[in-house]
């Protein structure tokens, strides 16, 4: 009588052990790199976003006598997205020629997902890292980015 040979077929359970110990390892080095590149590209982000909306406002001054824009009507900042007169009134006769000067929204802080303008209470702002949105004084016009640190 002849023996039958069978035939080996897959992996035996120590070499898919091997397998899942190495990529688990690997995965332990690759994830927390990754969490913090997502947090460098959300503060270039916020970064690149303030400086947007630093320009927008001194283009307004520039044009409104030195004057920043101190309408904070919806918590947002209406006079720098509507077109304006002299005086900073929002309009759209033939004397409201100056603006806009963001084309749409003011954009959201990319660190907490908020595009609220809130007064700053005391300048410059205690405990940004606390605070979420952006932080403007409609004195000076400087504007600062929440939950940065």
């Amino acid at each position: 009588m002849r023996s039958v040979r069978t035939k080996r077929e897959g992996f035996t359970l120590v070499e898919v052990m091997i397998v899942v110990v190495t990529m688990a390892i690997i995965a332990g080095m690759v994830i927390p790199q990754f969490n913090e590149a997502v947090q460098d590209a959300k503060v270039s982000a916020a970064l690149s976003n303030l400086h947007m909306l630093s320009n927008a406002i001194e283009n307004y001054k520039v044009q409104h006598d030195g004057r920043a824009p101190d309408d904070l009507t919806g918590q947002t900042l209406p006079q720098l997205t509507h077109r304006t007169d002299k005086a900073g009134n929002i309009g759209t006769g033939p004397q409201h020629r100056y603006g806009p000067y963001l084309l749409a929204q003011i954009t959201a802080n990319p660190l907490n997902d908020s595009a609220v303008v809130s007064v700053a209470a005391k300048v410059p702002p205690e405990n940004l890292e606390t605070l979420s949105g952006w932080i403007y004084d409609p004195v000076s016009g400087r504007v600062w980015a929440g939950e940065f640190n």
